[in-house]
């Protein structure tokens, strides 16, 4: 399978290049919308690229709809326990996107779910424990390596535990026709504060090995936003965050943000 022969290429480089890790959620006016987690992997390709004599072009561009792959393995999975099959359907809402094209030097990957409110949301990453499937393990197993690597940890076996880094569980978000905030949940800030790295600093040539962006989009325009880092999209129904990863460990609260809509 053509998604695999690319993830499984991940498990080595990954280590050695920088990636830039993107988190978006778009709302409608309902309270529900899309949330993904991607990233974006361009410039390990590109090292890649470079260091082979020769190339043969690829150009791959694959989704994976898990709602479409559960109904076409309906019979199979119908043969499992009534709790083994509540627990795949709970990927429908999920997909997974993957682009690679050696022309352009592009290696791209998005997992997106669709959330009906704001608690839906909250359980993107439960819904991916003890999930088994290839395709989300090697997904996960490569984000994975970027954390570690930025963190200088060793791997571990983490068991039934899903390895998708969970954002949404460390922040509590409220949306609404007024406005929208985000804020890092007390428990997570204990956590992060209790384990800090005192000796990370800015010029650490780790901290740029891991890079975050946070995108929020909304139905209605921006009036005002408190987060001095944040960036207001041009259409003005849109906010970006980005950092590395010092500047979001030294400041815990570096994504907290009040918006106010018109």
């Amino acid at each position: 399978m053509k998604i695999l022969k690319i993830i499984a290429f991940l498990g080595v480089i990954t280590l050695f290049t920088s990636c830039e890790i993107v988190l978006e959620t778009n709302f409608n006016s309902q309270g529900g919308g899309t949330y993904s987690l991607g990233f974006d992997l361009s410039e390990m390709m590109k090292m890649e690229l470079n260091s082979e004599e020769e190339s043969d072009n690829q150009q791959i561009d694959t989704l994976l709809v898990f709602a479409d792959f559960i109904e076409m393995k309906w019979d199979s999975i119908s043969k499992l326990s009534k709790e083994e099959q509540e627990k795949i359907k709970e990927l429908e809402p999920f997909s997974l996107y993957m682009k690679s094209d050696t022309v352009t030097s592009t290696l791209e990957m998005k997992l997106n779910y669709a959330f009906s409110d704001q608690a839906d949301l909250q359980a993107f990453g439960e819904k991916l424990k003890g999930q088994k499937f290839k395709e989300l393990d090697m997904f996960s197993g490569a984000l994975q390596k970027d954390l570690k690597s930025a963190q200088g940890e060793e791997e571990a076996d983490a068991g039934d535990k899903s390895l998708f880094p969970d954002f949404n569980d460390s922040f509590i978000t409220t949306f609404s026709r007024e406005g929208f905030t985000l804020r890092l949940s007390p428990e997570a800030l204990e956590r992060q504060e209790k384990e800090k790295d005192s000796t990370l600093t800015p010029d650490s040539p780790m901290v740029d090995m891991v890079r975050f962006k946070n995108r929020y989009t909304f139905p209605y325009k921006i009036k005002s936003i408190n987060n001095k880092n944040a960036r207001v999209l041009s259409d003005f129904k849109g906010v970006e965050i980005s950092g590395n990863f010092y500047e979001i460990t030294h400041d815990p609260k570096f994504f907290d943000m009040e918006v106010v809509f018109e």
